[in-house]
């Protein structure tokens, strides 16, 4: 009843690729796109320093992961808020779901395990430290996403090839909205960023308001 990801590309340190993918994925799908609205988030903040818990990378158990930035994808139930409004418990295609590759929970979980055990409360981190998330619609970022990887070329490296991270085996991603404007790049500047003066796509919310999202409030 749920959808799988199955067989979509999945490369390590490449999140908003590998959702990127995924979106594509779910919305050549017309009994997917029937029932659930497609959201890709990015989650980061102004000093691009967020704490991230329950992810395979953390350095052992119960700690976090400092990103830069990270990505997810939510799916949002289109009949949900009608059974909050007639006060029944909704079924599993009623729900939240979050697809994240990069965590040790089960994909996809329901929005409130997830967040629980990813994002703590705001009051119980540094503030430089809190999330901020960027909910775009999945047709708005197939559409306009565009990433050249140069935000993963070694600082040090001798050559302009040489990454932190190896990258996927298929050609860099540039939407075709974004070609039809010229974009080559956007990833950072329209995405990423959570500059208030950002001209990027999607609205940003915080964790409060991630949260009554998720739950159609």
């Amino acid at each position: 009843m749920l959808p799988k990801p199955l067989d979509s590309p999945y490369t390590s340190c490449y999140c908003e690729e590998n959702i990127y993918f995924l979106v594509r994925r779910f919305l050549e799908q017309e009994e997917v796109k029937a029932t659930w609205d497609i959201f890709p988030v990015i989650i980061s903040n102004v000093t691009k320093t967020v704490a991230l818990w329950s992810q395979l990378k953390a350095p052992a158990a119960n700690t976090a992961v400092i990103w830069d930035y990270h990505a997810i994808l939510v799916l949002r139930s289109r009949s949900g808020s009608l059974s909050r409004l007639l006060n029944t418990t909704p079924g599993i295609e009623e729900e939240t779901w979050i697809y994240d590759f990069d965590s040790i929970l089960e994909m996809p979980s329901r929005w409130e395990e997830y967040v629980e055990k990813t994002f703590p409360p705001d009051s119980d981190i540094p503030s430089q430290y809190r999330s901020l998330f960027r909910v775009v619609s999945g047709e708005e970022y197939l559409g306009y996403f565009a990433s050249d990887r140069s935000h993963m070329l070694s600082p040090a490296a001798d050559s302009s090839t040489e990454y932190i991270s190896p990258p996927p085996p298929y050609p860099v991603i540039c939407g075709p909205l974004a070609d039809a404007h010229g974009f080559t790049n956007n990833l950072m500047t329209h995405f990423v960023s959570m500059e208030s003066t950002s001209k990027g796509y999607g609205t940003v919310v915080n964790r409060k308001a991630f949260v009554s999202w998720c739950s159609h409030v």
